[in-house]
């Protein structure tokens, strides 16, 4: 019996490693099928790729080719870039036109505050002239008035001593002697 089980778990194990076996080699099987679709897909992806660059430059040569040829194209294209450089010329006019208007601006608003500047220092000038015409007019009349007072003290000292001239010597120092007499 022991030899019977034996021999019945060594045709199981057969059997199991036959089935492990199998099922190795379809697994290897499976990979080499997928691996061969891979490469079959690279392939062809990569002959797409080189197919569709090879159209897109034949494409782009013709395109060249009739840019090349066609003078109606041409002509536009001169006339495109006429316009454009005529439009930059344009602006770079109008801009410097507006740095130039911008600057006699900013010129003229310095001017014009310069001249309000003259203006309230000429304003300023006739006031402190003013002031001092004032101040010479009032120190004029008080001299005048000094004059008149002193005329008039000189007046009172000679007509108070009497009729006869008045000797150098009794005048007073700094006073005022009448020599007509």
């Amino acid at each position: 019996m022991r030899v019977r089980d034996q021999q019945r778990d060594d045709v199981v194990a057969g059997r199991l490693q036959a089935f492990a076996e199998a099922q190795r080699r379809a697994q290897i099987i499976e990979q080499q099928v997928q691996l061969q679709k891979q490469r079959l897909r690279d392939k062809r992806n990569d002959l797409e790729f080189e197919t569709e660059v090879a159209r897109e430059l034949a494409e782009q040569q013709r395109v060249n080719d009739t840019i090349r040829n066609d003078t109606l194209f041409q002509r536009n294209q001169d006339q495109i870039q006429i316009e454009l450089n005529a439009s930059r010329d344009a602006r770079e006019a109008t801009e410097n036109r507006l740095l130039r208007d911008l600057e006699a601006d900013r010129n003229d608003a310095l001017e014009l505050d310069a001249l309000a500047q003259r203006a309230e220092d000429l304003r300023q000038a006739l006031l402190d002239r003013e002031d001092r015409l004032i101040e010479r007019r009032n120190a004029e009349r008080d001299a005048e008035i000094r004059q008149q007072e002193d005329l008039q003290a000189s007046l009172a000292r000679i007509n108070g001593q009497g009729d006869g001239p008045l000797r150098p010597q009794d005048a007073p120092r700094g006073g005022v002697l009448d020599v007509s007499a």
